[in-house]
């Protein structure tokens, strides 16, 4: 009964989402430092990856590049209100 109608119709098409970029990262733990962290984890009610995630996201959250401030000017902007 419902048709989609087409661009032309009116309907906006909904954009794909960009997908998120991981890269591999590898180190050992010795096995008194895994079962440490299996404690831990199972204590605190975290998976391993989660608790490891959240110590790299606290320590490197300083050194993420810094969003460039939103610009309210556009080109076509009217000159009503410069300063002369």
């Amino acid at each position: 009964m419902s048709e989609k109608k087409t661009r032309a119709g009116g309907y906006r098409s909904k954009r794909k989402r960009k997908g998120v970029r991981y890269k591999k990262v590898g180190f050992k733990l010795t096995v008194g430092q895994k079962k440490a962290l299996e404690r831990y984890c199972k204590t605190n009610n975290l998976t391993p990856i989660r608790f490891m995630k959240s110590l790299v996201n606290n320590h490197v959250a300083r050194y993420r590049d810094d969003p460039p401030p939103p610009s309210y000017v556009t080109k076509n902007q009217l000159k009503l209100f410069d300063k002369e």
